[in-house]
């Protein structure tokens, strides 16, 4: 087994699952997520437990998920050569 193909398949899904939101986004469904990634609603329902806990995501009012405040901080600590 390669390099690529080793991991943790939870974490795969959860940064997929982040990946799913694109610019100009606000907010996605569930069923936009499912659709985005490919995943089952159950399967994103479980991870988003763990990402909302983390503050990757929120739930909002509306039950759609929007990129929480903890997404926003890794993005200001870029360093300048990953760019």
């Amino acid at each position: 087994m390669n390099e690529a193909q080793t991991g943790v398949a939870a974490v795969d899904r959860a940064f997929l699952i982040l990946s799913a939101f694109q610019e100009g986004d606000v907010s996605l469904t569930l069923a936009i997520l499912a659709r985005r990634t490919g995943l089952y609603k159950s399967t994103i329902l479980r991870l988003m437990q763990s990402l909302i806990r983390a503050g990757y995501v929120v739930r909002l009012p509306d039950g759609n998920y929007a990129v929480g405040a903890a997404a926003a901080k890794l993005g200001r600590l870029q360093h300048p050569a990953a760019a």
